[in-house]
């Protein structure tokens, strides 16, 4: 089966919602992001309040489920959430951990890794008041994640030096097609 589906991975404050937005509607596929309708299925809730009712794990199992949905469907363009790589912590103050799972998914899916440097995504993030906590800060984290991106990656658009305009012209080229 080809991939018909292209999802965005990277760090918190990456740019994939822009990305994936101007992207879909330039390839004429539907842009959907995982972070907005997990919220929508939980009733419209914002992800800090799924988090403080559910624990990160329960976050983690909705974003699961949901991506299990929409990597069925065809012709998406998929803007996923900084975590949809990671599995909550087992016990409280332990790392989390990759997500085979949801590795599983995303090979039904062509990969797209929007890659920052750390020092930029640290200083884009720093003042959203908007997004949950994040256990251990965001630097230990970026630490963890940023190979797990690398490896689930089929394309990594690296962001230095580039501005949207030309990364969207180089995904077109790439993805832009519907076969």
């Amino acid at each position: 089966m080809q991939k018909s589906n292209i999802a965005f991975i990277g760090g918190r404050g990456a740019g994939k919602s822009r990305i994936s937005r101007k992207f879909g509607k330039l390839s004429s596929r539907l842009s959907l992001s995982t972070d907005t309708l997990v919220c929508y299925e939980a009733g419209g809730i914002p992800i800090t309040k799924i988090v403080e009712r559910e624990g990160w794990q329960g976050f983690r199992d909705r974003e699961y489920a949901l991506l299990e949905k929409l990597t069925a469907m065809q012709n998406l363009v998929i803007d996923c959430g900084g975590g949809i790589l990671v599995e909550a912590p087992v016990s409280p103050g332990e790392p989390e951990q990759l997500s085979a799972r949801k590795m599983n998914l995303l090979k039904n899916c062509n990969v797209v890794y929007v890659k920052r440097d750390m020092s930029w995504l640290l200083d884009r993030v720093s003042a959203d008041l908007n997004r949950p906590d994040l256990p251990g800060g965001y630097r230990e984290l970026l630490e963890r994640r940023l190979p797990w991106y690398e490896k689930a990656a089929d394309f990594v658009l690296d962001m230095r030096g580039i501005e949207s305009d030309d990364a969207i012209a180089l995904l077109y080229r790439k993805y832009g097609k519907i076969e």
